[in-house]
Order: structure tokens, then C-alpha cells, then sequence
């Protein structure tokens, strides 16, 4: 029995994309420092809480953090218990989430559509560089994502079925959804599936009563709202303040920094965000648009992907990380498209123009990483990683030559060399990149020191690897008479010139280095 479930096509192709989830997912998880700002706050709020045993304050560096609801936080300590504080365990229940985005998509498609369609659906995941960084990140984006995928694909089970076990299900997804990152957790979701119900003419008594609502809204406020309430109390309201109103009701209506851009940007983002299969999005749309009536997953797929567009499209803040709750529905649009085209007996398309486009595509990434190292500080000694990128071009004529016997071969061959590019990627050049990181190479200076201060500025990832609180200096005055009364300290500061700190006596830079992606320099000095 065991022998002929294994099998079927069904099984080999499920534990295929299960084994291609974790490999590319969880492979050199731990590779690389929390260089990145967001990883470093978030890794390090989570450590903060579980060594304060504090389930409901979120901190950094001592100070209340109000970014982020804490589902990201709770999923840091729960792997920070099991694996210890590492970046392993920071990124570990996001690459999770990933994993099961991945296959609760294969699985939808394959129960309402169709196994081949499940099958593409997940390759378009799969062979996606940022949708796999997105979900080796230690930021609540996984969760996010996790939660909004799965309230939709439970809706449209229960849709389906008429089981309310779906509908609860779906209702739990959403309440966590806003643990994750708040409002958008309710309101990206819950109107895909109003404006599907409405053009599906099913937005009725009828419909609500089979939804019960009124159980769904207390659902909801059961998983959610015992956390936000708390906070709000044991803060006297600061995190509420800080959190709904600067961190969502000011940045979609205002603004922040210079993250924004144009109205058609976030489609832009979606796009390159799933590159390689993206190209062919045009005729992925006009299959979608042609077969919205005959399967109505399909419908929401493409509801659900506009709703997020247009949602981001009208926020001030645009960030390519706000659109990938989008990425599993244009992956359904994707695989539902490349299932009809690689069907038996349907007439041989021609698909070169976008093949084209990704044969330009992949000489230009060898070629923009060799002059990015070349002429940026400090990569300029890793040049070499550049000819690990030839990888692609070389696939991409692969796939080409491919093409001529098998339209199905020749995008197998696309898909496969980008899943190469992503594992090579997490396991040479991020891990020289990381490298040459101010964090990577001065880490166990910081871990060697009792006390280690700030002046006016530092790189917040060696908060992670300080495992104390990080005092903050502002003047000169109060930075020289701590350290007349304190022996073995460590100063860190961070600017685009930090010639300030050579006026400071009694001080040595024993370190600095260019902070990677910044134009500023993180500068470790030590008291003589």
C-alpha cells in the first residue's frame, strides 16, 4: 500500500516539491550575521523578551520597539528555546512559513484545478530569488505572507465544500495575520473576498449567514486581541500610540524616508520580484482573464493579486517587501497559464520573446554583479563571485536549445537553472558578501567586552551579538566621564565620516569598516 502511494504521480510530485521547499529554504539558513538592519532589531527584540521573560512587551536595546505585533517575536523565542540564539533560530519559523506557503498553494491548485497546474504554481515559488529570501529573513513579511495565503485558500475551500470548518480556519488565519503585522492582516484578505463575492454575485444573506460573520468577528478578537490589549495596558497606551498611528496610519498616508515612488511601482516590484516565470505575466494574465468563469479559484487568484497591488499602489510607502503577500496568487495565475501550454495536443506556442528577454536578463546579472563588487567598498576583493552568476545566461541557452523539442523541457530548464542560482547564491557569494560585513568581522570584538556603549550613532546589528543592553552617549561629555569610571569598554559608533571620534582622548580605533548597501562606516574604538 505504502510502495503504490509513493507511486502515484501525485505523491512523487508532492514529495518533489516538499524536498525542493527545504532544500532551497532551509539550506545555509544560518550562513550568514544579521547584518541587515531589520533582522538585527527584530533577532534581537525577540532575545530581549524571552531572556526578560516578557511575552508581551516588545524591546530593543532596552528601549519599547513598536514597529511589529510580537507572532514574529513569539516564533524567535519558540526556536531560540529549542536551537539557542543564533541566526539559524532567528530565520528558522520563516522559512517554515515559506514552506507551507509553498505547498498550501501546490495543494489548493491540485484539489480545484489541477496537478500539473499545482505543480507550476509551486516551480514559479520555487525558482523566485526574493520569494526565497522573503522567507529567510528573521522579519514578520513570512508570517504575513503565511497567514493572508492561507485565510484566502481557506475561504474558497469552505466556499466550495459549504463545511464551516473552513470558514473558522480561515477566520484563525486572519486573526493571526493581525498578530503578524496588524490591520493589513484583516483588511488585505477580507476584502479579496468581498470583491470576489460581489463578482461572483454571492455578497447575500444567504452567503453571511453560511460565513457567520458574528463567530468570525469573535474568532478573530480571541486569537488577537488578548495580546493588544495587554500591551496597550502595560505600556499606558505607548505601543498602540506608536504602532497604528506613526507605523501605519503615517506611513500609508505620509510617507517614510524616501520609500516611495509611483502608482504602477508595486506591479513593477511583483514582477521582478518573481522573475524568472514573471515574463510570461501577460499571457498569464489573458489565460486568467479567459478562465476566470469556468474556474473560479482562478477568479480569486487574480482578485486577490490586484488587491494587494492596488492597495500599495495608493500607500505613500512603497517597499517590494509590502507587495509579496501577492507572490502565491500570481503563482497560481503562472502555473494555471504554463499547465494549458505544456498541455499534450494543444497547439506549440511560441515563447521565445520572453525567452529572449531572460537570455538579456542573464547576461546582465553576471555583468552588474562583477561591476557592482568592482567599484563598491569593500567587495571589490570578491569580484570573482561574478562568474558564479554565468550560471544563468548559460541556462538560459539551455533552454532555448530545449525549447526546439519541448516547450515543457525548455521552461523545466529556466525554472532549474534559477533554483540553482538561488542555492549557489546561499551558499558562496552572500556568505563572502557577509564576509565582508563590519558585523561578520567584528562580532567577537563585541562579544569580548563587558562594556560596550554607543556614541551618537551605531550599526544596530551588534545589539544581537553584544547580549547586553547598549548604552547611548549623545555628548562628549557624558561619553568621557563614563569612561573615566569604567575599565574594558568598547565604543561603537557609525557615520559617513567618523573623524569626530579622533578628538576624543583616551580612545583607539582598534576596527572600521564600510557598512554593506550604506554609504556610512561603523567605527569600534577602545579605551587605552
Amino acid at each position: 500500500m505504502t510502495f503504490s502511494l509513493l507511486n502515484s504521480k501525485v505523491a512523487r510530485t508532492s514529495i518533489l516539491v516538499g524536498l525542493l521547499s527545504v532544500i532551497l529554504l532551509f539550506s545555509f539558513l544560518g550562513n550568514t550575521s544579521v547584518f541587515q538592519v531589520a533582522e538585527a532589531r527584530n533577532a534581537e527584540c525577540a532575545r530581549e523578551m524571552l531572556e526578560g521573560r516578557d511575552l508581551i512587551v516588545p524591546t530593543f536595546n532596552g528601549e519599547l520597539r513598536t514597529d511589529k505585533p510580537v507572532l514574529e517575536y513569539y516564533g524567535m523565542m519558540a526556536a531560540y528555546k529549542i536551537g539557542g540564539i543564533n541566526e539559524a533560530s532567528a530565520r528558522f519559523f520563516s522559512a517554515l512559513c515559506g514552506l507551507l506557503v509553498v505547498l498550501a498553494t501546490f495543494w489548493i491548485v491540485k484539489r480545484h484545478i489541477s496537478l500539473k497546474a499545482a505543480w507550476w504554481s509551486a516551480v514559479a515559488l520555487l525558482s523566485s530569488l526574493h520569494v526565497i529570501v522573503q522567507f529567510r529573513l528573521a522579519t514578520p513579511d513570512p508570517y504575513l505572507i503565511l497567514f493572508h495565503t492561507l485565510s484566502i485558500y481557506f475561504f474558497y475551500e469552505g466556499w466550495k465544500s459549504g463545511r464551516w470548518k473552513w470558514y473558522a480556519a480561515m477566520y484563525i488565519s486572519l486573526g493571526l495575520g493581525i498578530l503578524a503585522k496588524g490591520p493589513v492582516g484583516l483588511v488585505l484578505p477580507a476584502f479579496s473576498v468581498f470583491v470576489f463575492l460581489l463578482l461572483t454575485r454571492n455578497f447575500n444573506w444567504r452567503t453571511l449567514a453560511v460565513l457567520k460573520p458574528w463567530w468570525g468577528i469573535l474568532i478573530i478578537l480571541l486569537v488577537s486581541l488578548p495580546w493588544y490589549g495587554a500591551v496597550h495596558v502595560k505600556t499606558d497606551g505607548a505601543w498602540t500610540n506608536g504602532f497604528f498611528i506613526e507605523h501605519n496610519i503615517n506611513r500609508f498616508s505620509d510617507g517614510m524616508g524616501s520609500h516611495n515612488g509611483p502608482f504602477f511601482i508595486t506591479f513593477i516590484f511583483i514582477l521582478f520580484g518573481m522573475i524568472p516565470l514573471s515574463v510570461w505575466f501577460i499571457r498569464a494574465f489573458a489565460n486568467a482573464w479567459i478562465s476566470r468563469k469556468e474556474n473560479k479559484l482562478i477568479l480569486l487568484a487574480l482578485v486577490s493579486f490586484v488587491v494587494v497591488v492596488v492597495f500599495y499602489a495608493l500607500s505613500k510607502t512603497k517597499l517590494i517587501n509590502y507587495t509579496s503577500p501577492a507572490y502565491p496568487f500570481f503563482a497560481i495565475l503562472l502555473g494555471t497559464y504554463f499547465s494549458k501550454l505544456t498541455r499534450k495536443g494543444v497547439k506549440r506556442t511560441n515563447i521565445k520573446p520572453e525567452l529572449y528577454v531572460l537570455a538579456v536578463l542573464g547576461i546582465a546579472i553576471p555583468t552588474g554583479v562583477y561591476f557592482y563588487t568592482k567599484n563598491t567598498d569593500p567587495l571589490y576583493s570578491i569580484t570573482w563571485v561574478a562568474w558564479l552568476f554565468v550560471v544563468v545566461p548559460v541556462g538560459i541557452i539551455a533552454a532555448l536549445l530545449m525549447y526546439k523539442k519541448s516547450i515543457e523541457k525548455g521552461l523545466l530548464t529556466v525554472a532549474a537553472t534559477f533554483m540553482l542560482t538561488i542555492f549557489m547564491f546561499f551558499a558562496i557569494p552572500l556568505h563572502v558578501l557577509n564576509h565582508q560585513s563590519p558585523v561578520e568581522t567584528f562580532k567577537a570584538e563585541v562579544q569580548s567586552h563587558i562594556n560596550i556603549i554607543e556614541y551618537k550613532n551605531y550599526n544596530n546589528a551588534f545589539a544581537f551579538y553584544a547580549h547586553n543592553r547598549i548604552p547611548t552617549f549623545e555628548n562628549q561629555e557624558e561619553l568621557q566621564d563614563y569612561l573615566n569610571n569604567h575599565d574594558n569598554v568598547l565604543v561603537l559608533s557609525r557615520s559617513r565620516d567618523l573623524s569626530y571620534m579622533d578628538s576624543i582622548p583616551n580612545l583607539t580605533c582598534i576596527a572600521k569598516g564600510h557598512d554593506l548597501f550604506s554609504g556610512q562606516y561603523s567605527g569600534i574604538y577602545e579605551k587605552k
